[in-house]
């Protein structure tokens, strides 16, 4: 298992609430969660949006960034939304590398 989080912004123009264009774009995005084996995406963590921010946050279970990019790109998400793809790694993890890295129990 891998976890990456999409993080996107777009501007309030081009906000799905405001443009008819883009809100189809995101009933694609739906209709496009049946192909995620295609993406080698195995489970979507959960999709968190902020609205007056106009900023999303994405975390998926996922094999290759690569084709979260390709899912972006596809699905027509990265057209208008300035997109970034990271992975993140567990908070818990991140305290037990810490307590090895310094040998502290």
């Amino acid at each position: 298992m891998a976890l990456y989080g999409i993080y996107g912004k777009h501007t309030v123009a081009d906000c799905p609430l405001n443009n008819k264009e883009h809100a189809q774009k995101i009933l694609d995005v739906k209709k496009a969660t049946n192909k995620l084996g295609k993406y080698k995406i195995n489970n979507v963590i959960g999709k968190y949006h902020s609205g007056l921010e106009h900023t999303f946050l994405w975390i998926l279970d996922a094999e290759d960034p690569h084709l979260l990019q390709k899912f972006a790109l596809d699905t027509g998400v990265a057209n208008f939304n300035k997109i970034k793809i990271v992975p993140l790694t567990e908070f818990n993890q991140v305290l037990e590398s810490a307590k090895n890295t310094h040998n502290i129990r």
